[in-house]
């Protein structure tokens, strides 16, 4: 038998015991190997890695205006090194953050530099794209939009440029076009257009140029017979009338097509040449 009082006695010991070692004080994180949280620390650590993203993104900003606006126009047409210096001139990131930044410099490490250069390279290509696009700029030459062909102007028959046969008839056309579009991401009806066809070993050559617009001829009247030549609105239908030109069997054609345009910041060509034979 156990009395009431030694009983009182003994869970007041527990209790003590208990109460000590809950009541004891740890070091946070002690138990995990985690250092207390300093916010004046990590206040100077957001700053720092502010600093570094907005010196970043300026730097790239910086060279890709320049690039644009002093080393594209001194150049006649696109080179390697309009790419290669910029991404080159990610090795100077560090070197601008310990000259910019230097009360910073001690809390920069690699996965500082590392994210710097993904930010670099990428504000650089959204900048370069902006600037070389229309409206401010234009570096991409106009093209023939869809398919190249010869129409029968009585007839409206027309077909390919490519190799022909004795039973396509084009021999015997006598009013013989050919037919193409421009395309460009501008204005294709400012687009300058040479054609030359010629034919080896015979006086057989003949040339038209003039701007696209000017050369449309009569394609509204022989439009619906050709449906493989415009593939947008925007394109700008060139018809030419091949008055004293024939062709004949087995003789090799060549049809060059050059499209030139006073681009920004330099000159555009584009240049298709088609050949083709008529076979018996």
């Amino acid at each position: 038998m156990v009395d009431l009082s030694t009983a009182l006695a003994a869970a007041a010991a527990s209790d003590k015991r208990r109460g000590g070692r809950d009541g004891e004080k740890k070091r946070p994180g002690g138990k995990v190997g985690t250092e207390p949280f300093d916010p004046a620390d990590h206040v100077i650590k957001e700053k720092a890695d502010a600093a570094s993203m907005w010196l970043v993104i300026s730097y790239a900003v910086l060279i890709g205006v320049t690039m644009r606006y002093l080393i594209m126009p001194a150049m006649d047409a696109p080179a390697s090194v309009l790419w290669s210096l910029p991404l080159l001139l990610i090795l100077t990131i560090p070197t601008a953050h310990r000259v910019l930044l230097s009360k910073f410099a001690d809390r920069y490490t690699f996965g500082n530099w590392f994210r710097a250069t993904f930010l670099y390279t990428f504000t650089w290509l959204a900048v370069c794209f902006i600037l070389v696009n229309p409206p401010l700029a234009d570096i991409s030459p106009p093209e023939v939009a869809e398919d190249t062909v010869f129409i029968d102007l009585d007839t409206g028959w027309n077909q390919s440029v490519g190799d022909f046969t004795a039973s396509d008839n084009v021999t015997g056309i006598e009013r013989l076009g050919l037919a193409f579009a421009i395309r460009d991401n501008f204005d294709a009806s400012e687009v300058n257009v040479s054609v030359i066809i010629s034919t080896t070993g015979a006086n057989n050559t003949v040339s038209y140029s003039g701007s696209a617009d000017s050369m449309r001829g009569e394609w509204d009247t022989y439009s619906s017979n050709v449906s493989n030549v415009m593939g947008r609105s925007t394109d700008v239908p060139v018809l030419i009338e091949l008055e004293g030109f024939s062709i004949s069997e087995n003789q090799p054609y060549t049809i060059t097509i050059t499209l030139t345009q006073n681009g920004d910041p330099w000159e555009l060509e584009e240049v298709y040449t088609h050949k083709f034979i008529v076979n018996l």
